[in-house]
């Protein structure tokens, strides 16, 4: 009796987990839709608009993940914010808006970067809290690029084989 008892516990348990994730993933679903109607005319950058070699390596390395979202609270304020990447639907102008979000979940946009050259090439990975990153002047600068630690999430925006840049 008491073995049946905690079969169904761990059952139930198991249940309300998987609904949290249906959950957690319709929310961001949800969410992710918001954004894309601040910005009328727009798409997110599919994979199929990528080459076919970012297209594979993206697939082989990140299968789950959208290359074309980060969310992470980017700000540290608690809240999710979003970095996106998007595609005019007329002009086939591709740029990374990033998104920073409040209590109340209204999203202001605080970067733009124009990366219609690339946006074959160009995919976004997120860059955990403490992460360690360096900045770098131009080539031949004797500046210091000693490492900091990320106080936040931050954003990788990788250009395929030619470059990546972090955003904090």
């Amino acid at each position: 009796m008491r073995r049946r008892l905690r079969y169904r516990f761990v059952i139930a348990i198991a249940g309300l987990f998987c609904c949290a994730l249906a959950s957690t993933g319709q929310d961001a679903k949800g969410s992710i839709d918001a954004i894309l109607g601040k910005f009328p005319g727009y798409h997110l950058l599919t994979l199929k608009e990528r080459d076919s070699d970012t297209r594979a390596y993206i697939l082989r390395h990140f299968s789950k993940a959208n290359p074309s979202v980060v969310l992470a609270d980017f700000d540290g304020n608690g809240h999710l914010d979003y970095a996106v990447l998007l595609k005019n639907d007329k002009s086939k102008e591709t740029k990374l808006f990033v998104l920073l979000c409040s209590e109340d979940a209204s999203c202001r946009n605080v970067y733009e970067l124009d990366v219609t050259a690339y946006s074959d090439l160009v995919y976004l990975r997120p860059v955990n809290k403490g992460a360690a990153v360096s900045q770098t002047e131009a080539v031949g600068s004797s500046k210091d690029s000693s490492p900091a630690s990320l106080k936040s999430a931050g954003i990788q925006v990788v250009y395929f084989e030619k470059g990546k840049v972090v955003l904090y």
